[in-house]
């Protein structure tokens, strides 16, 4: 077991990874926490997208996540999932908290 402590501050972005676990498998799962002021698009301009599927539980606040398809508001207790290369950006509406786990397969 492993206890990593983190301490908050509304005031500005904090995107902390704080490991990742291959478990004897061809998948890679890298974990986080991010706590996101009121205001803040991230990132600033455009979108972002990553190699293997973002699946972020909200644990407060209110965010609208945007990808080319529209815009989505979620809150506390959304569980949001986004396909590997699915391009996205998410804005802050309320300051919050976010758990993340970015789940990758491995290529060969």
């Amino acid at each position: 077991m492993q206890i990593h402590p983190f301490t908050w501050d509304e005031a500005q972005l904090q995107i902390e990874n704080l490991g990742e676990q291959a478990f004897g498998s061809p998948v890679t799962t890298t974990f986080g926490m991010a706590s996101f002021p009121a205001g803040v698009r991230q990132p600033a301009e455009g979108f972002v997208s990553h190699d293997g599927m973002e699946v972020s539980f909200i644990l407060d606040g209110e965010f609208e996540v945007e990808t080319p398809g529209g815009t989505v508001t979620v809150n506390k207790d959304s569980l949001v999932t986004i396909p590997a290369g699915e391009p996205h950006a998410t804005k802050t509406i309320t300051p919050g908290r976010v758990v993340y786990f970015l789940i990758t397969e491995n290529k060969e």
